[in-house]
Protein backbone atom coordinates (compact mmCIF):
# COMPACT_ATOMS: atom_id res chain seq x y z
CA UNK A 1 0.00 0.00 0.00
CA UNK A 2 2.82 2.41 0.90
CA UNK A 3 4.55 1.74 -2.44
CA UNK A 4 1.32 2.42 -4.29
CA UNK A 5 0.93 5.77 -2.48
CA UNK A 6 4.50 6.81 -3.30
CA UNK A 7 3.98 5.92 -6.97
CA UNK A 8 0.76 7.92 -7.03
CA UNK A 9 2.47 10.93 -5.46
CA UNK A 10 5.33 10.64 -7.99
CA UNK A 11 2.88 10.52 -10.89
CA UNK A 12 1.07 13.57 -9.58
CA UNK A 13 4.38 15.42 -9.20
CA UNK A 14 3.94 15.95 -5.47
CA UNK A 15 7.11 14.06 -4.50
CA UNK A 16 10.19 14.54 -6.73
CA UNK A 17 11.79 11.35 -8.10
CA UNK A 18 14.90 9.97 -6.36
CA UNK A 19 14.24 12.15 -3.33
CA UNK A 20 15.83 15.11 -5.13
CA UNK A 21 14.62 18.57 -4.16
CA UNK A 22 12.59 20.64 -6.58
CA UNK A 23 15.32 22.72 -8.22
CA UNK A 24 13.42 25.76 -9.44
CA UNK A 25 16.04 27.74 -7.48
CA UNK A 26 19.32 26.21 -8.76
CA UNK A 27 21.42 28.11 -6.23
CA UNK A 28 20.40 26.10 -3.21
CA UNK A 29 23.27 23.74 -2.21
CA UNK A 30 21.06 20.68 -2.81
CA UNK A 31 20.35 21.92 -6.34
CA UNK A 32 23.97 22.57 -7.31
CA UNK A 33 24.92 19.24 -8.88
CA UNK A 34 28.04 18.68 -11.00
CA UNK A 35 28.33 15.92 -13.62
CA UNK A 36 31.54 14.58 -15.17
CA UNK A 37 30.89 14.13 -18.90
CA UNK A 38 32.40 11.22 -20.83
CA UNK A 39 34.85 12.18 -23.56
CA UNK A 40 34.92 11.10 -27.20
CA UNK A 41 37.11 8.31 -28.56
CA UNK A 42 40.46 9.95 -29.31
CA UNK A 43 42.16 8.70 -32.46
CA UNK A 44 44.83 11.40 -32.60
CA UNK A 45 47.54 12.74 -30.33
CA UNK A 46 46.65 16.18 -29.00
CA UNK A 47 45.38 18.33 -26.17
CA UNK A 48 41.76 18.00 -25.09
CA UNK A 49 39.55 19.03 -22.15
CA UNK A 50 37.34 17.08 -19.77
CA UNK A 51 34.00 18.79 -19.09
CA UNK A 52 32.51 19.27 -15.63
CA UNK A 53 28.97 20.56 -16.08
CA UNK A 54 26.33 21.92 -13.73
CA UNK A 55 23.34 19.58 -14.00
CA UNK A 56 20.71 22.25 -13.30
CA UNK A 57 22.25 25.13 -15.25
CA UNK A 58 24.45 28.04 -14.16
CA UNK A 59 24.63 28.98 -10.47
CA UNK A 60 24.73 32.51 -9.07
CA UNK A 61 27.90 31.68 -7.16
CA UNK A 62 31.24 30.06 -7.90
CA UNK A 63 31.31 26.28 -7.53
CA UNK A 64 34.64 24.60 -6.72
CA UNK A 65 35.05 21.04 -8.01
CA UNK A 66 37.87 18.75 -6.85
CA UNK A 67 38.85 15.91 -9.16
CA UNK A 68 41.45 13.27 -9.86
CA UNK A 69 42.51 11.40 -12.98
CA UNK A 70 42.71 7.63 -12.52
CA UNK A 71 44.59 5.18 -14.74
CA UNK A 72 42.72 2.35 -16.37
CA UNK A 73 44.32 0.53 -19.25
CA UNK A 74 45.70 3.94 -20.34
CA UNK A 75 48.62 5.03 -18.15
CA UNK A 76 49.51 8.54 -17.02
CA UNK A 77 52.78 9.70 -18.62
CA UNK A 78 52.69 6.95 -21.25
CA UNK A 79 49.31 7.18 -23.00
CA UNK A 80 48.03 10.50 -21.61
CA UNK A 81 49.23 13.39 -19.49
CA UNK A 82 47.19 15.40 -16.96
CA UNK A 83 47.54 16.92 -13.52
CA UNK A 84 46.80 13.85 -11.36
CA UNK A 85 44.34 15.87 -9.27
CA UNK A 86 43.27 19.38 -8.55
CA UNK A 87 40.45 21.87 -8.34
CA UNK A 88 38.60 23.85 -10.95
CA UNK A 89 36.07 26.63 -10.43
CA UNK A 90 32.83 26.85 -12.37
CA UNK A 91 32.38 30.61 -12.27
CA UNK A 92 29.07 32.20 -11.34
CA UNK A 93 26.80 32.36 -14.39
CA UNK A 94 28.80 29.74 -16.32
CA UNK A 95 27.37 26.26 -17.05
CA UNK A 96 30.64 24.31 -16.98
CA UNK A 97 34.40 24.24 -16.53
CA UNK A 98 37.14 22.32 -18.30
CA UNK A 99 40.14 20.27 -17.18
CA UNK A 100 42.92 19.87 -19.78
CA UNK A 101 44.66 16.61 -20.63
CA UNK A 102 46.88 15.47 -23.49
CA UNK A 103 46.78 12.21 -25.43
CA UNK A 104 50.42 11.19 -25.88
CA UNK A 105 50.10 7.95 -27.78
CA UNK A 106 47.52 6.10 -29.86
CA UNK A 107 48.24 2.38 -30.15
CA UNK A 108 46.57 -0.57 -31.85
CA UNK A 109 44.23 -1.33 -28.93
CA UNK A 110 41.74 0.96 -27.22
CA UNK A 111 42.75 2.15 -23.75
CA UNK A 112 40.80 4.04 -21.11
CA UNK A 113 41.33 6.35 -18.15
CA UNK A 114 38.85 8.26 -15.99
CA UNK A 115 38.32 11.57 -14.26
CA UNK A 116 36.58 11.26 -10.89
CA UNK A 117 34.90 14.12 -9.06
CA UNK A 118 35.91 13.95 -5.40
CA UNK A 119 33.99 16.95 -4.01
CA UNK A 120 31.77 19.89 -4.93
CA UNK A 121 31.57 23.06 -2.81
CA UNK A 122 28.86 24.22 -2.47
CA UNK A 123 26.76 21.44 -3.86
CA UNK A 124 27.00 17.75 -4.54
CA UNK A 125 28.31 15.23 -7.03
CA UNK A 126 25.95 14.04 -9.76
CA UNK A 127 27.61 11.72 -12.31
CA UNK A 128 30.94 11.14 -10.52
CA UNK A 129 33.09 9.54 -13.24
CA UNK A 130 33.93 10.50 -16.82
CA UNK A 131 35.48 7.84 -19.06
CA UNK A 132 38.02 8.74 -21.76
CA UNK A 133 39.00 6.32 -24.50
CA UNK A 134 42.12 6.45 -26.60
CA UNK A 135 41.12 4.61 -29.77
CA UNK A 136 43.16 2.05 -31.65
CA UNK A 137 44.50 2.73 -35.11
CA UNK A 138 42.42 1.45 -38.00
Amino acid sequence: MKTLMVLLLLLLGIVPAHGAPDCDAPNLPDCIVVDALDGPVHERIGTYAATLKLHNGPAKQNVVVSYEFVDGTAKQGVDYLAEPGGMVTIKAGEPQAFVPYTVLRVGKEQKQFTLQITSVQPGKIGKPVAVFTIGGRR
